[in-house]
Order: structure tokens, then C-alpha cells, then sequence
């Protein structure tokens, strides 16, 4: 069964595409939205247990003027999938 922390997985990966598509590294990206780029990396990286809150989302959003929904692309073949893992 799948738990939170492959949901945050999912953030992570869609965060890391809409990262790359405004061709930034995380350095600048964190900067950008006044963060670490350790706390950007652990965000991205698969199998790190590390949330992110709807604050940052929303600051993200706002600040790359983007639809907050971007960061749960994916979301309804997670919710399908969820008790594979």
C-alpha cells in the first residue's frame, strides 16, 4: 500500500519538471523562492521522506506564475494505483 511519502514523491517529480522547464538549477530555483537548495533537493529526490507544505506550492506558484495544480500532475492514476505498492 502506498502511504504519504509517495505522495510527496509525486510533488517532488512535478516540482523537478516545472524546475526544468524554466531551465533553472535548484541553486537558483531556491533562491528564487527564498529556500535551500538542500531543502529543493531533498524535495526532488525519490525516497526522501520530506513533505512539502501548501504554502511553498502556492509561493512557487505565484512567484513562476503557474497553476498550483501543476505540482499534483499525475494525481488521479496515483489515487488508481494505490494499493500496488
Amino acid at each position: 500500500m502506498r502511504n504519504i511519502y509517495d505522495f510527496y514523491n509525486l510533488i517532488g517529480r512535478n516540482m523537478k519538471n516545472i524546475r526544468c522547464k524554466k531551465h533553472e538549477s535548484q541553486e537558483k530555483f531556491a533562491e528564487n523562492i527564498d529556500m535551500s537548495r538542500g531543502f529543493i533537493s531533498q524535495i526532488e529526490s525519490p525516497g526522501v521522506k520530506t513533505g512539502v507544505s501548501l504554502d511553498t506550492l502556492y509561493l512557487i506558484s505565484q512567484k513562476y506564475n503557474i497553476d498550483i495544480r501543476e505540482f499534483f500532475d499525475g494525481y488521479e492514476e496515483f489515487m488508481k494505483n494505490k494499493n500496488t505498492k
